[in-house]
């Protein structure tokens, strides 16, 4: 009867241990949805102070990117773009890009994180023996969802612009929805998928709407 009680203690002894553990952190090293938990396409930003790169590959090209967080809730970077096609279009074409994203977690909770940014830049394409030059200044917002300590799920809306300014001027303007996706390796290592689609317009007579899309596999490491 007393080793019966005695095991019956030492079973109540590690229940109670089990429950009081605190529950482990997710492979970041920080609690689902703080600053501490950096994204790149998800809606979080770079922790203050710290610094991150990033490389995408698919369609429209391949680019690679480099963000410095300001505050806890804002970062700032460089991004350049080596391009195979129009962006927003499914017109092949040969390019060079480069942008300034800012990036502004506007709410913040334990699970959910919304975010804006801005990606002014430029764009040179060479296309039929002629260049053409344009100016973008895309906008567009981001919901994070914490699923899990180390897999961000994201719903986006952004608004495609841009100016051509070489031969036939014009103005490029397109709602575009998608969805992404990123899981931490580890606190500084992660792999991801971002995707949009949409109608693109442009302000030439008798031309109509292109389906405009964007698919690209994502790999991020927070230095």
């Amino acid at each position: 009867m007393t080793r019966t009680c005695a095991l019956i203690a030492v079973l109540l002894l590690a229940a109670s241990a089990a429950v009081a553990a605190p529950a482990p952190t997710a492979a970041t090293g920080a609690p689902a949805g703080a600053p501490g938990h950096w994204s790149v396409v998800t809606g979080e930003t770079v922790s203050p102070d710290r610094d991150a790169i990033a490389f995408e590959v698919g369609w429209p090209g391949v680019s690679f990117s480099y963000l410095h967080g300001v505050s806890d809730r804002t970062d700032v970077g460089i991004r350049f773009d080596l391009l195979y096609s129009y962006e927003n279009t499914t017109d092949t074409a040969f390019g060079f890009g480069a942008d300034v994203p800012l990036r502004l977690v506007v709410n913040r909770s334990d699970l959910v994180s919304i975010a804006l940014h801005v990606d002014p830049g430029l764009r040179i394409y060479s296309h039929n023996g002629g260049t053409d030059f344009m100016t973008r200044f895309p906008v567009g917002g981001v919901v994070g969802v914490q699923a899990t300590p180390e897999l961000r799920l994201a719903a986006a809306a952004d608004l495609a612009m841009a100016i051509n300014w070489t031969h036939t001027t014009f103005f490029e303007v397109g709602p575009q929805f998608g969805l992404a996706g990123e899981y931490a390796v580890d606190r500084k290592l992660m792999v991801g998928l971002n995707t949009r689609f949409g109608p693109r317009f442009i302000t030439i007579s008798g031309t109509g709407a292109d389906l405009a899309f964007t698919v690209q596999a994502v790999v991020g490491y927070r230095m």
